[in-house]
């Protein structure tokens, strides 16, 4: 027996769209559609990404694109998965045959380094609903952190603080370049900001790693 329109038709989320939307399109899938979402976003950035803009962007009509795409969120959510995941292989690359101090400085430049090259991709990540998919990678990396902060030596317990601790600072560095690369397009530009974040990224990477070495050095 032939299945009905509705129960064809799959969102971007993984959830059936409601009935009597338009057909799906050919050649139009998830991955095609969150691929498409994250060039606009990362061209045009995040305020771009409308479902009139995506739709365009693939050339379609808003009724064909919703017969995949549940809603903007499930499309954000998508994006926001895409960019976690990426982070997330990056991350864990970049501490390939590293260890201590050198891998923890990878870690850490690679995290700003992704956030400068990505930063609205990077802004979905952080606000966009998280599914299920985004922890288990959000999980991966942070393993990754954990496993160069055990090579130091220190304890689990010391290890989880110190996890917390290397995360909320780097993060903390991202987000006010963040907003400094905002100022610099504004009247609010201050001189100097990105010398001084560079010095204070360098100050914390010495303290950190001096912390965690039982010789103080």
């Amino acid at each position: 027996m032939r299945k009905s329109a509705k129960s064809e038709t799959t969102a971007v989320d993984g959830r059936p769209a409601p009935g009597g939307r338009a057909p799906r399109r050919a050649g139009l899938d998830p991955d095609v559609i969150t691929r498409a979402a994250v060039e606009l976003v990362d061209s045009e950035g995040a305020a771009a990404l409308t479902t009139t803009n995506l739709a365009r962007r693939l050339g379609v009509t808003q009724p064909a694109l919703y017969a995949h795409v549940a809603n903007l969120a499930a499309v954000q959510r998508a994006v926001g998965l895409y960019g976690m995941r990426q982070m997330s292989e990056e991350l864990r690359a970049s501490v390939m045959g590293k260890s201590g101090a050198e891998a923890l400085r990878a870690l850490a430049e690679t995290y700003r380094d992704y956030v400068r090259a990505y930063p609205d991709r990077f802004l979905l990540q952080v606000t966009a609903p998280p599914s299920p998919e985004y922890h288990q990678e959000g999980e991966r990396a942070a393993e990754a952190v954990r496993a160069v902060l055990r090579s130091f030596g220190i304890d689990e317990d010391e290890v989880r603080l110190a996890h917390q601790f290397f995360r909320s600072t780097v993060h903390g560095f991202a987000a006010m370049e963040l907003h400094a690369g905002a100022a610099r397009e504004s009247a609010d530009a201050v001189p100097g900001a990105t010398a001084g974040a560079d010095a204070g990224f360098e100050y914390f990477l010495e303290q950190f790693t001096r912390m965690l070495r039982r010789d103080g050095r």
